[in-house]
């Protein structure tokens, strides 16, 4: 099964999810924060950080909470997530625009479209090229020269972009639904995981992993 042929047949599943997303008592500050926390980081650090996190407003007592939490670069992370608290600019539509105006701490082009993902899912005109997508994207896997080289080139990640959101359109889905999509396809396909819903940003399951694939591919 293609990556297009999945996210059609799970079309609905992925548009709950994000319609979890959208419906999240989380301010838009906490979920930029998420973006930040979640770089090189796997998700259930990424989780258990942003969490703690949460619960400290100086930066030191935040990034003692994100190194307990074994977030990768907590002292880094946890000056940025206490900059963004500081009356940072809030993403504005167009994202795309926003994304060339402003520049936020912690976050570069990709996080950036992550966390602006996040805080409007259903109607962001933006995506999170991460390397698993990038992976789908080149066809291969991407040196990190190549990588850092679209991340610093927002010419180069918006070409790529482009072709995402094309197909997201021929499928009948907005954006980031479509790209969580094929994030799910290549790891069910490549890397042999199954999906996640990201319910932590909604709900309170401990188990914020789904158990099974449920015949994804």
């Amino acid at each position: 099964m293609e990556r297009q042929e999945y996210a059609h047949a799970n079309r609905q599943r992925y548009l709950d999810w994000a319609g979890g997303i959208a419906d999240t008592p989380c301010t838009a500050g906490a979920l930029l924060e998420f973006a930040i926390i979640s770089a090189h980081t796997t998700m259930s650090k990424a989780v258990a950080g942003w969490r703690a996190a949460q619960e400290h407003i100086d930066v030191s007592d935040v990034a003692d909470a994100l190194n307990w939490a074994g977030v990768i670069a907590p002292y880094k992370k946890a000056a940025a997530v206490c900059q963004i608290r500081d009356e940072q600019p809030m993403p504005y539509y167009p994202f795309a625009d926003y994304r060339r105006e402003v520049k936020l701490p912690g976050l570069g082009i990709c996080k950036l479209s992550f966390g602006c993902c996040l805080i409007s899912p259903l109607d962001s005109d933006i995506v999170c090229l991460d390397t698993h997508i990038l992976q789908v994207y080149m066809g291969r896997h991407p040196t990190v020269r190549e990588v850092n080289r679209i991340y610093a080139h927002l010419a180069l990640y918006e070409h790529v972009e482009k072709t995402l959101v094309s197909e997201a359109t021929e499928v009948g889905l907005p954006p980031f639904p479509y790209q969580w999509a094929v994030w799910d396809w290549k790891r069910a396909r490549i890397d042999y995981k199954p999906p996640l819903n990201h319910s932590f940003l909604w709900q309170e399951p401990n188990d914020y992993q789904l158990p099974l694939f449920s015949s994804l591919i």
